[in-house]
């Protein structure tokens, strides 16, 4: 699914959730004061965070299991992009749109900054924002014709050694019909979303969001003719498995990894699923290249 724009007139979120990481420590402790100060003037909205949080917390920001953050109208992600992919799985299956707010380094999915999230939160009680949605990719390993696994991703699914500084030799199918053996590093499967992450630093392109494809980035590759290849999903799958007998690794979201057994396959396709994202008017992917990578432009003449 392509990246939707829409406009909300009214907040609506009485009830938002906090997610992020006590390592993140001065602009976290800094964003949960702001938040603490800003909801004690705005007692119609609810703050809740997990336990790991607890500590930086203040009254009247409350602290709650991740069942309770399962119900919350809005999440806030403090951290950098892989604080917001946390959020995403936390929000996968209850329609729960996500802000991220960058207290890490990149962040190129946040949509504000923590000096600014007095400004933000004004702004979204008077509706002043837009959501978007960026596709997703449904994953499932099979053991001959057993699903033994399955996970839905934002960012990318990695295929990597098992072994370490090992090389990896993947055969790859596109909707059936065999593409080629990768002998590399690893593999990436890329959304859009994804394609600023790893993707970006093994040399893939950047994908905007609302490109409904995947790049399929083989990491370091053995041949020079080997490159980046950009594929749609819709209605169409990407099969791989090991091309020897060797067990890889396969990553989801740099989060969850499972064993590739020799024979086992990896069947990938758009998801049905979609993770929503808050975006303030102010921003946009295009500026937010400009502004992340340091784009400039040519040099001005003297």
């Amino acid at each position: 699914m392509s990246a939707v724009e829409k406009k909300d007139s009214q907040g609506g979120f009485a009830k938002i959730g906090i997610v992020g990481w006590k390592d993140k420590s001065a602009d976290l402790a800094l964003a949960l004061e702001k938040i603490a100060q800003w909801g004690a003037t705005h007692p119609q909205v609810t703050f809740c965070v997990l336990d790991n949080l607890k500590e930086l917390a203040k009254k009247p920001i409350k602290v709650v299991k991740e069942s309770a953050l399962c119900k919350v109208n809005l999440l806030l992600a403090i951290g950098g992009d892989g604080t917001v992919l946390s959020a995403a799985h936390i929000a996968l299956g209850h329609n729960i749109p996500i802000l991220g707010v960058n207290a890490g380094r990149v962040g190129f999915l946040a949509e504000t900054r923590v000096e600014s999230l007095t400004q933000t939160l004004d702004s979204l009680i008077e509706g002043d924002y837009s959501t978007r949605e960026r596709m997703m990719i449904d994953a499932a390993v099979y053991r001959g014709k057993k699903k033994i696994c399955s996970q839905t991703v934002l960012n990318e699914v990695h295929i990597r050694a098992h072994a370490p500084e090992r090389m990896v030799n993947v055969s790859v199918e596109y909707n059936g019909t065999a593409l080629t053996d990768y002998w590399a590093d690893s593999v990436l499967v890329s959304t859009p979303t994804g394609s600023t992450a790893y993707n970006l630093a093994a040399g893939g392109p950047i994908i905007h969001p609302a490109t409904p494809a995947v790049v399929l980035t083989p990491v370091a590759p053995g041949s020079l003719s080997v490159r980046p290849l950009v594929l749609s999903l819709s209605s169409k799958k990407l099969q791989m498995k090991s091309a020897v007998e060797k067990t890889l690794d396969l990553v989801f979201d740099g989060r969850t990894t499972v064993e590739l057994l020799p024979g086992d396959e990896v069947c990938l396709a758009e998801s049905k699923s979609v993770t929503t994202f808050i975006r303030m008017r102010h921003t946009g992917f295009v500026g937010a290249l400009r502004e992340k990578l340091g784009w400039t432009g040519k040099p001005k003449l003297a």
